[in-house]
């Protein structure tokens, strides 16, 4: 950037409309790349005050990646960093398309699982015990008092969340870039995030198989079940621990998404109808 050129600044609303358009990504949900379309097209008000109309479209194309985040309350940090990021980039600081979707994609797994503890096992279940009791005691105010409240909190939290990696991005980011703070970071967000991951497997896989083998002797019949005889006396989640093995495998393959997910659909059906597994 020449002395002659102005900086530019992204304004207040132009946060904002970025901050509840982020609110949007679930939205247009797709298998391939998830909450990618709706987090592009959250970044419209920030590619439009940093760029000029005929870069409009290679610099939003950066964003149709693979994208997936808890977007409400503690998720929207990642796109008040993003919006810092293209800032710097804007005024001619060497940040790159790379630089900036390495910094999500690190930061998306993380903020995924925190959030979701935030948002699934504190406030959702604190607020819906108190409005049950409420709303069970014949009050009204039971179910507006959690929508409310719950808008509040979340809204609340997302904002400020989003404002804190603005903040903290424009003042921060470069240097981290520089010093090769990022590099760490990113290398210690992508192990909790390997955890996340593997945490996910077992609790949102669940599937078990109900087959048993019968064994006659002398002293009569033993029934050998194989899930919990077998199964979770050597490795407890095993099954779905091998079924994400199987995913990566077929990823690792370049098999496209869409033919894995049918492939799944496919073989838990006939599994299912034969009986070899059940839901968990």
């Amino acid at each position: 950037m020449t002395q002659n050129q102005q900086t530019k600044v992204l304004k207040k609303s132009d946060l904002v409309k970025h901050w509840l358009l982020g609110y949007s990504s679930e939205t247009c949900y797709n298998y391939e790349r998830l909450q990618a379309l709706g987090t592009a097209n959250a970044m419209i008000p920030i590619i439009k005050r940093l760029y000029d109309e005929e870069d409009y479209s290679e610099e939003m194309a950066k964003y149709m990646v693979f994208f997936n985040t808890e977007p409400s309350f503690m998720g929207t940090v990642i796109h008040g960093i993003a919006a810092a990021m293209e800032e710097k980039r804007a005024n001619g600081e060497e940040v790159s398309d790379e630089d900036i979707n390495s910094v999500r994609l690190a930061l998306m797994g993380p903020l995924a699982g925190i959030g979701d503890v935030v948002s699934q096992s504190i406030v959702y279940p604190v607020l819906a015990g108190i409005a049950i009791q409420l709303a069970l005691a014949g009050n009204l105010f039971g179910p507006i008092l959690f929508e409310v409240c719950y808008k509040v909190i979340m809204l609340g939290l997302g904002y400020n969340m989003y404002m804190l990696g603005y903040k903290q991005g424009r003042s921060a980011i470069i240097g981290f870039l520089q010093n090769g703070v990022l590099n760490r970071l990113i290398e210690v967000f992508s192990i909790i995030g390997l955890m996340v991951v593997g945490n996910m497997a077992v609790t949102r896989i669940a599937v078990k198989t109900p087959l048993e083998f019968i064994f006659k002797n002398d002293l009569g019949n033993v029934v050998l079940n194989i899930q919990e005889g077998v199964l979770d006396a050597l490795l407890p989640g095993l099954l779905p621990l091998l079924i994400t093995l199987g995913v990566w495998g077929l990823l690792k393959k370049k098999v496209k998404p869409l033919t894995i997910v049918l492939i799944i659909f496919v073989v838990g059906f006939l599994a299912s109808i034969s009986g070899i597994l059940v839901a968990a």
